[in-house]
């Protein structure tokens, strides 16, 4: 496994099955796309990443791309399962955009065991609305904190 900082400010974990690129759109403002497998040894870097951010007293908004995710390890699930649940309070919100549906039925467990915080979209159009929305709550919520 291989983890770079690009030069583009995307985290990118690679792997022999595929890779992961997170990008911090605004303050606390993730979009994770996963191509290929997602393996449990992924998480860990992800995790860093928006631990960091919790860390720095933010709350995080976490969108994930998963239209090109061929197949995810159940302990890859079961992981990101347990840091969205002991992270709950600290999550704003979860954006899922599939297009298999085993993804679907990953987000209804972990929907399940941590409670409704992963919202599903099937069409982009829809998972990107939800992005723009973060954003702007983000950025609003800068203005009051600066105003």
């Amino acid at each position: 496994m291989d983890v770079r900082e690009l030069d583009d400010d995307r985290l990118l974990i690679e792997h022999e099955h595929g890779h992961v690129e997170i990008r911090e759109l605004a303050s606390a403002v993730f979009v994770a796309r996963i191509y290929g497998t997602a393996p449990v040894i992924v998480v860990d870097p992800m995790l860093e990443r928006f631990n960091e951010r919790i860390d720095d007293g933010h709350r995080i908004s976490l969108s994930i791309d998963a239209t090109d995710l061929a197949f995810f390890e159940a302990e890859f699930r079961r992981r990101l399962t347990d840091w969205m649940g002991e992270n709950k309070l600290r999550l704003d919100d979860v954006h899922l955009l599939f297009s298999s549906r085993l993804v679907m039925m990953g987000a209804a467990l972990v929907n399940a065991t941590i409670g409704p915080k992963i919202k599903s979209f099937a069409e982009r159009e829809a998972f990107d609305g939800a992005i723009e929305a973060a954003i702007a709550a983000r950025q609003a919520r800068a203005r009051i904190g600066a105003g």
